[in-house]
């Protein structure tokens, strides 16, 4: 089984489609604070608004309030099947429900999602996240997420790619968990 990353393109947004709207990750997948879908709590996805939050990051960058961030954003493929999508970025160009006080300078921050369900719970997922830090996550010296505290599933795919826990936010319901990155000899 072989895992490859393929850069986020505009042909890929049906799959996006197709896996935002899957219960399996509407159930956890956010909305940022600067996407307005029309005010309703839950997004009902369509192509127009997978292409209004997305376009931009087939670029490889974000606005947020004006400013253009750097976002990096691939469709995870095994086999050259896509099976889910996954975003690097610099974590202190996107403000959290909490500030960020005592972390790491050079720290990036991923988020991940498996679309296609016959590829959960086969550990996929902590292998992707593994390998694309490898590959991708070179520039930092930290990386961070930060899981729903509910999502059993992803903090043990993040806790096999390497991550810690350094944080619970009772307030928030998230996880805030940080991986170093290795640096090779």
């Amino acid at each position: 089984m072989k895992i490859t990353f393929i850069p986020l393109a505009e042909s890929h947004f049906p799959l996006l489609l197709k896996w935002l709207e899957t219960p399996h990750v509407k159930a956890w997948w956010p909305i940022d604070q600067n996407f307005s879908a029309g005010g309703e709590q839950e997004v009902i996805w369509t192509l127009d608004l997978i292409h209004t939050k997305y376009s931009t990051y087939v670029k490889g960058y974000k606005l947020d309030n004006g400013l253009t961030k750097a976002i990096n954003a691939y469709i995870i493929c095994i086999d050259n099947t896509a099976i889910g999508y996954i975003q690097i970025y610099n974590a202190y160009d996107f403000p959290r429900s909490k500030p960020f006080i005592g972390l790491p300078s050079s720290l990036a921050a991923i988020d991940v999602m498996i679309g296609e369900e016959n590829y959960l719970k086969q550990g996929i997922g902590s292998r992707a996240i593994d390998q694309f830090l490898n590959e991708q996550g070179k520039s930092y010296t930290h990386v961070f997420t930060d899981p729903d505290s509910t999502n059993l599933a992803a903090i043990r795919a993040y806790e096999k790619a390497g991550f810690r826990k350094i944080k619970e936010w009772l307030d928030t319901g998230e996880i805030w968990m940080i991986r170093e990155q290795t640096r090779a000899p």
